[in-house]
């Protein structure tokens, strides 16, 4: 071939990796200009996640430059407000300016300090502290919910024209920075996170956070509740549990479990050989590896990791929810690692019961294990449809298996993969099913199965991404 032909050929090939990228980024979201000027400063070798990424750190360094430029107006008397919304469109800092830039963003990205204030542009209130929404007081040892009353209608820092259906719930369970929430809130709409423990409504202590535009009103708790404590959980523990461990909670879900039992084999032995008497030491050491691997007493100074239908217990799923064939011990207690909690969902979703009494309408991105079908499940509301997206075999089959054992009336559509979700895949859905009365998604699996995880933010990015692709789409289509 000519070389004047093959740099022909090589030049097309570069144009047509460009505008795929280009024309991914704008699904994300990202307008013309955002995307042009990433792919001029980052090149057009960048990957998709490294131009989303290099985007996001050109907004928050200009958030930062646009409060720097208010204080500084303030402090000399200044009246004009250079950042009173913040849905203005971002300026860029200069090329030369990039690294420090992005330095600059990664700092911020990376605080996960509970004292540090925002950097939010504008007026708009901090993040909300965790347990928004419910405060709790400790008697003996034990925690007592006292939920506040909600005011009536849409969230206060949600726009009227966003708090309209169709209703769209992101959830993340791992403790992601708070300028990751920041970035992520950027895509939905600028809804605040919303935060909670869910040692408020289970036997698990874990924050959790949410973007959402549901309605606040008339929020309760499902009934009947997972179980608040270990001992609630597991009731036949009580006579063997030492008097020096006062857990109620378990923490983070354990996967090495080869390990963990060979750790209860030494644990056992130094009770043993302790003849009763411990130092407090020992008990302290005990309890270190008890807190860290979520062991609990099922004899006379032994020791045991959770099984897999304790653990769907406390996290509210049926009993052998993760059962299949295939599956091992490790394998069903890893694919509850990052799964919702499902009282904790019911609670932000049960405003959805009087609003939907005959059924509702979900389209559910990156399913898991079925959280948010199993809550809403749970709370009586019944689903007219399910289009669900999960990557996870075994994943599908445990929802399958649980729409079929639950005997929904509705109808089940399963997709493998995200970018199935074209704009003429969502038209035709949309048109098929009547629309989508909620969109729910989560980041909660994506530390598994050797996932590229963005160091910046500790989460999958280009999940929620897509997520927030999705959504927009949706509701564009709703409100055409």
């Amino acid at each position: 071939m000519p070389t004047s032909l093959k740099r022909s050929k090589g030049k097309a090939e570069s144009l047509f990796g460009v505008m795929e990228k280009t024309l991914h980024l704008l699904q994300m979201g990202f307008t013309e200009e955002e995307v042009s000027g990433a792919i001029d400063s980052s090149g057009q070798e960048a990957t998709v996640q490294e131009l989303a990424d290099s985007i996001f750190a050109r907004r928050i360094d200009n958030s930062i430059k646009q409060t720097e430029v208010k204080i500084e107006s303030d402090f000399l008397g200044g009246t004009e407000n250079q950042h009173s919304t913040c849905h203005q469109r971002l300026r860029y800092y200069d090329d030369e300016d990039d690294k420090i830039g992005v330095k600059r963003a990664k700092s911020i990205f990376t605080d996960n300090s509970s004292g540090a204030s925002s950097s939010r542009p504008g007026n708009q209130p901090s993040l909300t502290p965790w347990l928004s929404g419910c405060t709790g007081s400790v008697s003996n040892g034990y925690v007592k919910e006292e939920f506040d009353a909600m005011a009536s209608g849409p969230r206060p820092d949600v726009r009227p024209e966003i708090a309209k259906p169709p209703y769209f719930l992101y959830g993340n369970v791992v403790d992601i920075p708070k300028g990751t929430w920041h970035q992520l809130s950027d895509f939905l709409f600028n809804v605040e996170p919303e935060f909670l423990n869910s040692q408020y409504f289970s036997a698990v202590m874990r924050r959790e956070g949410y973007l959402h535009n549901l309605p606040m009103e008339t929020r309760h708790i499902v009934v009947p509740k997972s179980p608040m404590t270990i001992e609630d959980a597991l009731p036949f523990t009580r006579q063997w549990w030492p008097s020096w461990d006062t857990r109620k909670h378990i923490g983070v879900v354990t996967l090495d479990v080869a390990e963990i039992e060979q750790m209860c084999e030494k644990l056992g032995k130094i009770m043993t050989d302790s003849r009763g008497v411990l130092s407090h030491e020992k008990q302290a050491h005990i309890m270190q590896q008890c807190k860290m691997s979520n062991l609990i007493w099922i004899g006379k100074d032994r020791l045991s990791p959770l099984e897999p239908h304790q653990l769907e217990h406390i996290l509210g799923y049926p009993r052998n929810h993760t059962e299949q064939f295939e599956l091992n011990t490790p394998d069903r207690l890893a694919a509850m690692k990052y799964t919702f909690q499902t009282d904790v969902l019911a609670y932000l979703l049960s405003v959805l019961k009087s609003k939907y009494p005959n059924g509702l309408r979900l389209l559910s991105i990156y399913s898991g294990l079925g959280g948010a079908e199993v809550a809403l499940d749970r709370l009586g509301i019944p689903i007219k449809c399910i289009v669900s997206v999960e990557e996870s075999d075994v994943n599908r089959k445990i929802l399958r298996k649980w729409w079929r054992r639950t005997n929904q009336a509705g109808e089940l559509r399963q997709f493998v993969g995200i970018w199935k979700l074209k704009t003429i895949v969502l038209e035709d859905l949309v048109k098929e099913f009547g629309g989508f009365d909620l969109i729910i998604g989560g980041n909660y699996s994506s530390c598994r199965g050797g996932r590229t995880i963005n160091a910046t933010m500790g989460m999958d990015s280009n999940k929620f991404y897509e997520y927030a692709r999705v959504v927009k789409i949706v509701r564009a289509l709703h409100n055409s």
